[in-house]
Formats: structure tokens, sequence, C-alpha cells
């Protein structure tokens, strides 16, 4: 199952379908953005094995430019703008009449440290699954206490964030060394 009414908290099992959708979308957005892309890839909980997640495929397109983006094209894709809260990077979803969003499209610099911790956090994770299960583990707790409300949900994650990214950071930089 992919899908979730926008502003609900509901955690599905891992799916490996996601790999799947997010492969297709991703050949989509190649098409829409060409050479204005530096890489795109499936991050976020649907990329991590094996854990539960929002069935929402995200997706990260990293471009050299915030300038002079295809973003029509995407639109005519049936990508919509969305305001993102975090960044001053551009969200464009996919999301039905009943605003049940499928996949979120984050648009930011390659190579920018938003960029890291995207692709950074997915690989740490799957690289140790017990870091996986523990993250699994805040989510399921969060979605408990949350009460449905996004924001609390992802404001709860917030420390938990900040201290695993440092993690997955020093993963990351330790691979470079390799």
């Amino acid at each position: 199952m992919t899908g979730l009414k926008r502003g609900t908290v509901s955690l599905s099992h891992h799916d490996p379908a996601w790999a799947d959708w997010a492969q297709e979308t991703i050949r989509v957005l190649w098409e829409v953005f060409g050479d204005s892309a530096e890489d795109i890839q499936h991050i976020g909980s649907t990329a991590i094995n094996g854990i539960k997640a929002k069935p929402i495929i995200d997706i990260a397109v990293g471009v050299e430019s915030m300038e002079g983006l295809p973003l029509g094209r995407l639109t005519e894709r049936g990508f919509q703008e969305r305001h993102n809260r975090f960044s001053s990077n551009l969200l464009y979803v996919l999301e039905t009449e009943e605003l049940v969003r499928t996949h979120q499209v984050h648009i930011l610099e390659y190579d920018s440290l938003q960029w890291h911790n995207y692709v950074d956090l997915r690989d740490y994770m799957n690289a140790f699954p017990e870091k996986a299960r523990e993250y699994e583990a805040l989510k399921i707790r969060l979605q408990k206490e949350c009460n449905n409300v996004q924001t609390a949900y992802t404001d709860g994650k917030q420390g938990y964030m900040e201290h695993t990214l440092a993690e997955a950071r020093a993963y990351a930089a330790g691979k470079e060394q390799d």
C-alpha cells in the first residue's frame, strides 16, 4: 500500500514494492529534470529496509542550481507544489483529489548538508539494522502519542534525528576514507 491522507499519521509494514515505485518515480523525474539534476535518490523511511513507515515515497532531486528548473514539466506530470515547513527546499507531491499523498519530491542543492542528511541517514540505517529498529520503535511510540497530528509526530523525532544524523555523517565520512 502507498498513500496517506494529508496531515495524518499512520505507519505501514515495510513493503518491498516501495522500492519499485520509487524507481519508477525516479525514472519519470530523470525525464523531467534531465541535465538539471545531478542525482535522484529514494530517501526517507520507505527507503530503509524492513521498518514500518508512513507509506509515502520520498525522493530527493539534487540539482546544481535552484534557478531555471523545469518545474512546469513537473506539474504537467501531476506533481503539485507544497509548502516545506522544514527548509527552503522545494517540495512537490503527488496527491489525489481526496488529499491522499503518495509521493513527496524534495528538490534541493546537490551536495548540500540536507542532501547528505537524506542520503547518509538512509545508508546508515540500512547498514545498521539495530539503528533502524530503534528508529522504528520511536516512530511507533510517537504515532501512539501524537493523536494523529503530523506536526507533533515530526517534532517528536527532532532530538533523535539530530543525534542520529551526527552518527550517520560520521559513518559516511568513514566510508569515504576507505
